[in-house]
């Protein structure tokens, strides 16, 4: 099968979701276009990169996720296609590829090589997701190297002094605060002993439990264990993130 994923700020009150769908299906009528998110904040490749880089094993072998997130609208823009994990990933070189692989060097980058500037870096895209699946690509590209460089925030564990240092990642629908720490990094470290985690945002946060399951009868702010596999800050029946006032980027520290 055709496997497309999109993922985009577009979100989904202008028609420019179904704009680029209604264009994919005209150049491959066969495909089946699946939609991960189009509410990414702003023009964040960073949270755009981790929602991807957390979901795309979901879908089956050589799908194609095509990142629309930041779409610069330039004709002169060639969009770039990464090969890995046996997955495919398109879009315009905005640095999330840099947050999504990193320096791996398994990678294999090739950018669209059509010097025909009459058309959007998005009309390239559906052609260069057109020639992929017809197998043409190889005709039609050159090796592409030169990723543009984000720097990506990661959890530190210093186990000298018994101290998690990680990131609120992620802001989800429910406004709980998704951290970039994994669980079994949580799991490993602290066991079943004390500990208290402190939110460095505009109002400091002190959490000092913990729940392997969003529990109805816990009263107080609490951590539990995301389906991302990363540890999450919640408050039952409440938008904790908004009462917090946090953002993604805000420091969360775990000493044990």
């Amino acid at each position: 099968m055709k496997n497309i994923t999109l993922i985009s700020n577009w979100k989904l009150r202008d028609p420019y979701v179904a704009m680029f769908k209604g264009q994919l299906w005209k150049a491959i009528p066969d495909a089946n276009i699946i939609d991960i998110t189009h509410a990414v904040d702003g023009f964040s490749v960073e949270q755009t990169a981790f929602i991807l880089k957390n979901s795309y094993k979901s879908f089956p072998e050589q799908t194609l996720h095509i990142i629309l997130t930041g779409t610069t609208m330039s004709h002169t823009s060639m969009p770039v296609m990464v090969e890995y994990d046996r997955h495919f990933f398109m879009g315009e070189d905005s640095g999330v590829f840099s947050l999504l692989f990193g320096d791996d060097a398994e990678i294999k980058a090739t950018a669209l090589n059509l010097p025909d500037e009459s058309n959007t870096v998005l009309e390239k895209c559906v052609t260069m997701a057109q020639l992929h699946f017809e197998g043409k690509l190889q005709e039609h590209t050159q090796p592409y190297e030169n990723f543009v460089r984000k720097i990506q925030l990661a959890p530190d564990h210093d186990t000298v002094n018994k101290i998690i240092t990680g990131h609120v990642a992620y802001i989800d629908t429910n406004c709980n605060a998704v951290t970039d720490i994994p669980v079994e990094m949580f799991r490993k470290a602290v066991k079943k002993g004390n500990f208290s985690l402190i939110l460095s945002s505009i109002k400091h946060i002190t959490v000092t439990r913990y729940h392997d399951f969003y529990d109805p009868k816990e009263e107080d702010v609490y951590i539990t264990d995301n389906r991302l596999g990363y540890m999450e800050l919640t408050l039952n029946n409440s938008r904790i993130a908004v009462l917090a006032d946090l953002h993604i980027g805000d420091k969360v520290e775990i000493r044990y």
